[in-house]
């Protein structure tokens, strides 16, 4: 375990050892009667949310939203600081317990100490936020009920103190966890963006659960139905983005059958320049994401016509026209799709041929080019010189890149240029190549 590792499971330690006081004496005044049916119709309900839950991105570290937070808030807008961050910490750990019982009895082989600890860490940040929650609550007077300005103000401060302690806790431990210590705040910019809309829905609902509990408990079941709503929403809404992110990765498998030229080409590109993006230190979300864009850097093309795409023969400048605005369709596509942006990121795809010293189509120049696009365009170059086209053999590796070395500066960013070589002599150019070989096309005239 690495040393950045060890302090924070330290630090992890400490903060539940700070909650311990709180859990103790929670037990205490359960013990004494504080519990309640209402009680148990909540944690109820934030067992069965932490059960119903919703992918948000994409890639090896994805993150997903649990329904449970209604009912975490009613806990702690009615209950004690100590009993509710017993109950919270209590469900949530019952809840990791059942599923490690499931994956050793499942999946044993990917049942691991480092993921045991991960998500057990989970319990202490959701402790610990409920605790900072339920204090901020106690320093405001605890009014009751939380109506009016002074007790909805009291709410909506103890809830953003509540989101906000697992928005940074949460985005330091994926960090930490995907060994980018560095990427905590981006994460934490991440965290909040994915998850404010959804959180500013359940915080009021929870209000509204500790407001009629005591008084119309009867409503109480009823303000389940729009949790149950906003989750078949949300994952209605997932599952859209994944099938239209599968249909265009279809069409985009589609264009390389239209030509033996593109055969693999898209992926070796985007293989290309998913190294160079782990060659560079980026984070394990930014690697897929430039890994995508690869797969559809080309999607452009899929109207081009056959006269021109699968021509055995150089290119006219009116052909060449016409080839050129497959970068227009991408840029048009990146508009129409934004909510698509992190699964089908044409707004970064697009610009892989813009020139880096700005005389490309768009005129974009150095760093007004996205990163993306600047990686793309030095594979997109390397492996349109080393692949065969039907008028002309591919150059040796030797000769592309010394003509990648002559591009830098002007067509190339020569960092990214640097980047490449990098990972050319790590042979992990020869690696995606295996996995992705181009077609030997038939060369004109023979």
């Amino acid at each position: 375990m690495k040393s950045t590792t060890r302090i924070w499971y330290s630090f992890v330690i400490v903060l539940g050892l700070l909650s311990s006081p709180f859990l103790l004496r929670g037990a205490e005044e359960l013990l004494g009667g504080a519990a309640s049916w209402a009680l148990l119709l909540l944690v109820a309900g934030v067992w069965f949310g932490l059960h119903r839950t919703v992918r948000l991105s994409k890639g090896e570290f994805h993150s997903v939203y649990t329904l449970d937070d209604a009912p975490t808030f009613a806990i702690i807008f009615l209950f004690s600081t100590s009993v509710a961050t017993l109950v919270v910490c209590g469900v949530r750990f019952c809840y990791e317990t059942a599923r490690l019982v499931r994956g050793l009895r499942l999946h044993r082989d990917r049942v691991t100490l480092q993921n045991v600890i991960y998500h057990f860490a989970d319990v202490v940040f959701v402790g610990f936020a409920t605790l900072l929650a339920g204090t901020c609550l106690d320093m405001l007077g605890r009014p009751s009920p939380l109506t009016g300005l002074v007790g909805a103000g009291a709410a909506l401060s103890a809830g953003a103190v509540w989101f906000c302690a697992l928005f940074v806790l949460n985005a330091i431990h994926v960090s930490i966890y995907s060994e980018t210590p560095d990427q905590w705040v981006q994460k934490v910019v991440s965290n909040v963006q994915e998850n404010m809309a959804t959180a500013a829905l359940f915080l009021p609902i929870g209000l509204l659960m500790s407001v009629f509990l005591p008084v119309k408990p009867w409503l109480v079941p009823l303000l389940f139905v729009p949790v149950i709503l906003i989750h078949a929403v949300m994952e209605a809404s997932d599952k859209l983005e994944v099938e239209t992110e599968q249909t265009i990765l279809a069409l985009s498998a589609y264009l390389e059958e239209r030509d033996e030229y593109t055969s693999g080409h898209s992926h070796r590109v985007a293989g290309y320049a998913a190294a160079m993006a782990r060659e560079l230190g980026l984070s394990a979300e930014d690697i897929e994401t430039t890994h995508r864009a690869g797969l559809i850097h080309d999607l452009g093309k899929i109207d081009v016509p056959d006269a021109v795409l699968r021509k055995p023969g150089f290119l006219t400048e009116a052909e060449r026209a016409v080839m050129r605005t497959h970068t227009d369709r991408a840029v048009e596509l990146g508009h129409r799709l934004v909510a698509l942006k992190r699964g089908l990121p044409f707004h970064l795809a697009a610009y892989h041929h813009e020139n880096f010293d700005g005389t490309g189509y768009y005129k974009m120049a150095g760093n007004d080019i996205p990163l993306v696009s600047r990686m793309l365009a030095v594979a997109d170059t390397f492996d349109a010189m080393t692949s065969d086209r039907p008028y002309r053999n591919g150059m040796d590796d030797s000769e592309a890149l010394l003509r990648l070395k002559k591009a830098a500066g002007t067509q190339l960013d020569p960092a990214l240029v640097t980047a490449f070589l990098k990972v050319y002599d790590k042979g992990q150019v020869d690696v995606v190549r295996t996995g992705c070989p181009a077609l030997k096309p038939r060369l004109a005239g023979v």
